[in-house]
C-alpha cells in the first residue's frame, strides 16, 4: 500500500514539473511574437515578456540621412501613444506598401544563461514610385523567470541601405 502511495505521490509531482516547465524552445518564442499579427494574437504574447523587458526600434535609412531609434518598456505599452494616429506619421507612411515578404531566416546562439535568437527577413515594398527592398532583423534575448522561458529584450531593426 505505501509503495502505491509513494508512486501516486511521485507521479503527482513529475506531472507537477512537467506543467511548471513549459516546453517552449527561445526560438518558439521569437516565431509565435512574430507571427502575431492582430491584438488578440499579439495580447496573447505577453505571457511570454520578462517584466522588465524592453523593445527597441531602430530604422536605418541610408542615403546620408541619420538613423532613427524609439525604445519603449513592454510593461509601458499600454500607456504609450497611438502614434499611428500621429499626423506627421501617417504623411511620412503615405505611399508606403509592402509587397513581398521572404520567410525568416532563425538563428539562435547560447550565451551566459540567455539564448539570443535572430530573426531577418527580406521586405520588398514600394514608396510612391521607388520600389526596394528592406531587411527587417529581429534580435531576441530571451532569459529564464520563475522557470519559464521570457524575452528580456527585443531589438527591431528596419534597414532600407
Amino acid at each position: 500500500m505505501m509503495r502505491i502511495f509513494a508512486t501516486l505521490i511521485g507521479m503527482t509531482l513529475a506531472s507537477g514539473l512537467v506543467l511548471a516547465n513549459p516546453s517552449d524552445e527561445p526560438k518558439d518564442l521569437a516565431v509565435r511574437y512574430l507571427e502575431a499579427t492582430n491584438e488578440p494574437a499579439i495580447a496573447a504574447t505577453w505571457k511570454d515578456w520578462h517584466p522588465e523587458a524592453v523593445h527597441t526600434f531602430t530604422v536605418k535609412y541610408g542615403a546620408g540621412l541619420p538613423d532613427e531609434q524609439f525604445s519603449y518598456s513592454v510593461a509601458d505599452w499600454e500607456t504609450l501613444p497611438d502614434w499611428s494616429q500621429d499626423p506627421a506619421w501617417a504623411e511620412a507612411m503615405q505611399g508606403y506598401t509592402e509587397t513581398t515578404r521572404d520567410a525568416p531566416e532563425i538563428t539562435s546562439e547560447i550565451a551566459e544563461g540567455c539564448t539570443e535568437v535572430t530573426v531577418v527577413t527580406g521586405v520588398g515594398y514600394t514608396w510612391d514610385d521607388f520600389s526596394g527592398t528592406m531587411t527587417q532583423t529581429d534580435k531576441f534575448l530571451i532569459v529564464s523567470q520563475a522557470g519559464r522561458l521570457a524575452i528580456r529584450t527585443l531589438d527591431t531593426t528596419f534597414d532600407y541601405r
